[in-house]
């Protein structure tokens, strides 16, 4: 049963930390953190917009915001392995961006909203999910490139968030890249299967619908509209045939298929994006009608949570 949770301006006046929240200077490079208690705010997209005021050649670029920021380097590097990046085209496509375009990001957010983001999406996921373990977490805002994810690491976990993304889904996306982290910590290691996809993303998706207060289920799949989500229901024993055949898929095809979203997704035909999300929701879904915790499913491998559930059965 979904809990109401209330953040009151109380318990937000104690996480504040006055003092915490600064601009570094270091090796003449301006460094864009806000140091939180338990990780860091990285405004990385800040460089993005200084690089811009300067003659925009690759060296600058490396220098100031791929040297500067290592996270922007692993958001590079995602995006190459993606492909929605060209490593000889893209040096000379910043040249062509222009500050004006990209200027009104600067006040996209305050301080004081990101604080308590940070803040409150942390205690409502805990209150749902409790960690095992203590490990920073750092949230990296980022530009030129699109996309979010999670990069769990052995000290820490990091939050990649563009700028691009809607304000109105922050929150959102947000929540579900923390309910990323916190099953991570929990899950068996697997190798890539389709299966694996499955049930991350479904976790993720569940959490979110369960740590955001009234929230429908339509509106917790990221970047996924109402009417696909309204597919998903009307088609569901389609997907199911479809996706039954290709939970041991390995290949990188499982997430333009099944995961991806934009210009780099390859549905199958007549299929909508991202039903991945939708089949993933259904079968943690299933687990929690039939009395199994939260906890419970975390610490399962796919294929005994989907065996559990007797989702396509």
């Amino acid at each position: 049963m979904k809990k109401l949770i209330i953040i009151s301006s109380f318990l937000f006046s104690l996480l504040f930390i006055p003092g915490c929240n600064s601009f570094k200077n270091q090796s003449n490079n301006y460094e864009y953190i806000i140091s939180k208690k338990n990780g860091r705010i990285i405004l990385a997209y800040k460089a993005f917009i200084d690089f811009l005021k300067t003659d925009k050649s690759w060296d600058n670029y490396n220098k100031m915001v791929l040297n500067a920021y290592p996270e922007v380097q692993v958001v590079h590097d995602k995006q190459l392995s993606w492909g929605v990046i060209d490593s000889v085209s893209f040096p000379n496509d910043i040249k062509n961006y222009k500050i004006e375009d990209f200027e009104h990001f600067l006040t996209q957010y305050d301080t004081k909203t990101l604080d308590y983001l940070y803040d409150s999406i942390i205690i409502m996921a805990h209150s749902i999910l409790p960690p095992v373990r203590s490990k920073q977490i750092d949230l990296c805002f980022f530009l030129p490139y699109g996309s979010c994810f999670v990069s769990p690491e052995e000290d820490r976990n990091t939050i990649y968030i563009s700028m691009w993304i809607n304000p109105d889904d922050i929150e959102k996306i947000m929540v579900h890249e923390y309910g990323h982290v916190l099953h991570f910590d929990r899950k068996p290691e697997e190798p890539l299967t389709l299966k694996r996809e499955i049930i991350s993303e479904g976790m993720a998706v569940y959490l979110t619908n369960q740590i955001i207060y009234d929230i429908s289920v339509s509106n917790s799949v990221p970047f996924m509209p109402e009417n696909s989500f309204n597919w998903c229901i009307e088609n569901e024993q389609l997907i199911k045939d479809s996706i039954r055949l290709e939970l041991n898929d390995t290949s990188m095809q499982l997430f333009t298929r099944y995961i991806s979203d934009g210009s780099i997704a390859k549905p199958p035909e007549g299929f909508v994006q991202k039903t991945a999300y939708f089949v993933g929701y259904r079968i943690i879904e299933e687990c929690i009608g039939k009395g199994m915790e939260l906890e419970e499913i975390c610490e399962m491998k796919s294929e005994e949570i989907i065996e559990k559930s007797g989702y396509f059965n």
